[in-house]
């Protein structure tokens, strides 16, 4: 009996684990579906989340700092680097010298000088046109030496050393200018001429007199952009879908008011603006090394920064005293305190920059002689004498030179009185003599400023320093023949040999002192791409080789 019950027990264990196991196997059955389908959802989920990862980020604009809004913005410039950038989208030269000797063109096509090297012969373009469609054509050329006729009382595109050549518009692309002498510089002067739009204007004599024209958005334009907007802290520029050179690949320049310093380096680590110039060791070294996040520009400024001794100063210096003056600073140390890299400047030797086809890299340099400076400062009375020393504020690191020239000075017994001014005062003060024509000029003994643009066959900037413009600079009659030898030389060994010959003869006169010349450093977003194919300073001279899609 007791093994029937346990027999009917086992037989009941044994059901109920049957039973057991078919619903678990069936809940198994009914959840597969289930589970299948996630997978299937895995599965379908997966390409899409790599094809967003892949996906690329299409832009259209650039945007760069400016440190002010302008008043206007016209062909015509007001000498400022930071207006030159503003309005370079929108305005087109005929032709450019390059760095490489050279000549890049625009609106024209070619240029043709004489063997005399008097007359030059420039054929236009026969596809440009202003924004507006219209032709640009000589008539529109011979409308801008018109204006100058107007605006100067001459026509700068036909004047050489106070004497005015002749022009003539030979066809719709076609035109000359004969100038009176062989002036090498010409070629700049031609090349970088202001062009308008004729028939935008009632005559060269209104616009001279009115150019409020230029105030307005829509302006017509010859270059590859437009003004789209103008804000109260911006102004935006649209790409042309005609422009003859081809359209841009940024669609948008948006020209935004950033402070200096480090408001503008927070602006650009922020992605608010594309690029911004560096000129400190600490922002090289830092940006240098994210070079996964930037990317890093240098290139020749074709600047020379220099210190000048004013002729007409409170305080006159001798022959004598200046030299004295000359062997105290120490170049070297200039760069060191004042840069900290040689990648932002290098020490001079001449008062050429190396991109000028006339420089020669074995001009001789100024010695320093500490010990033989402080012996001529005592010798020549030059010891004990405090001299006001002005710089501007607005160009990047020349605090820093006025410093250290400062202490160098001390240590000969001269004491500089410095002065940081805003650009506006000055030039005024720098060039009151020579420009200005006021009294100012004679309220400093020292001085730094800088030749810019030095590019090409000529001594550019310089010359009107070395012949005697206006008497201002002190410099020798023989030193201001030699210049205008050099500028009239057509044989390119024979112009060589007096450019050599006029920087011994200019050297030698410590009028003038080369501090430094200066590279342009830019640091831009990864993305940003060919802004080192914009060899020329101020930026950038060709919109069409930069990209935001790099």
């Amino acid at each position: 009996m007791r093994n029937a019950k346990l027999t009917r027990l086992l037989a009941l264990l044994l059901a109920m684990m049957m039973a057991f196991a078919l619903v678990a196997c069936g809940a198994d059955e009914e959840e597969q579906p289930a589970q299948d389908q996630e997978q299937t959802t895995d599965k379908t989920e997966e390409p899409k989340e790599e094809e967003k990862e892949e996906e690329k980020v299409v832009r259209d604009t650039f945007t760069m700092a400016i440190s002010y809004m302008p008043d206007a913005l016209s062909p015509i410039g007001n000498g400022s680097d930071d207006y030159t950038t503003m309005t370079r989208p929108l305005y087109d030269k005929l032709f450019m010298e390059n760095n490489e000797g050279g000549i890049d063109y625009y609106l024209a096509k070619s240029l043709e000088i004489s063997p005399d090297g008097m007359t030059y012969k420039v054929t236009l373009r026969d596809d440009i046109t202003w924004s507006d469609g219209t032709p640009i054509t000589t008539k529109d050329i011979e409308f801008g030496m018109q204006y100058s006729i107007a605006k100067y009382g001459y026509n700068r595109y036909a004047r050489v050393n106070g004497v005015e050549g002749t022009y003539e518009i030979i066809d719709d692309q076609t035109f000359s200018v004969t100038i009176p002498e062989a002036y090498n510089y010409f070629i700049a002067t031609l090349g970088g001429m202001t062009i308008f739009p004729a028939h935008e204007f009632e005559s060269a004599e209104a616009l001279a007199a009115d150019q409020s024209y230029y105030t307005k958005k829509d302006v017509v334009t010859s270059g590859p952009y437009t003004i789209k907007e103008i804000n109260a802290d911006s102004v935006v520029f649209e790409a042309r879908n005609d422009y003859y050179r081809g359209t841009p690949e940024i669609k948008n320049i948006v020209l935004k008011v950033v402070g200096s310093g480090s408001t503008k380096a927070i602006a650009f680590e922020n992605g608010e603006i594309d690029y911004m110039r560096i000129t400190t060791v600490d922002e090289l070294d830092k940006y240098s090394a994210q070079s996964d996040k930037y990317n890093l520009y240098i290139m020749p400024e074709a600047r020379l920064n220099y210190l000048q001794v004013n002729p007409y100063g409170p305080n006159p210096l001798t022959d004598e005293q200046r030299e004295a003056l000359f062997y105290a600073i120490n170049g070297d140390e200039v760069i060191d305190f004042a840069y900290g890299s040689t990648d932002l400047a290098q020490n001079p030797n001449s008062m050429l920059v190396p991109t000028q086809a006339l420089y020669n890299a074995e001009t001789p340099d100024y010695v320093y002689d500490l010990e033989k400076a402080k012996q001529m400062a005592k010798d020549t009375g030059l010891e004990g004498k405090e001299l006001v020393y002005i710089y501007n504020k607005d160009r990047a690191n020349m605090e820093a030179c006025a410093i250290v020239l400062q202490q160098q000075l001390q240590q000969i017994g001269v004491t500089l009185k410095i002065e940081g001014l805003d650009s506006t005062t000055f030039f005024q003060r720098f060039f009151g003599l020579s420009s200005y024509h006021n009294d100012q000029y004679t309220t400093w003994d020292l001085g730094t400023n800088g030749w810019d643009s030095m590019r090409g066959g000529t001594l550019y900037q310089a010359y009107s320093y070395f012949n005697q413009a206006d008497d201002a600079w002190g410099m020798t009659p023989a030193c201001g023949d030699l210049a205008v030898k050099v500028n009239t030389i057509t044989d390119q060994a024979e112009m060589q040999k007096a450019a050599d010959e006029l920087m011994e003869v200019a050297m030698a006169q410590h009028r003038i002192y080369p501090l430094t010349y200066t590279n342009y450093v830019m640091v831009s977003q990864k993305y940003v791409g060919g802004l080192d194919t914009c060899d020329i300073v101020p930026e950038f001279a060709d919109w069409l080789a930069i990209s935001v899609n790099n």
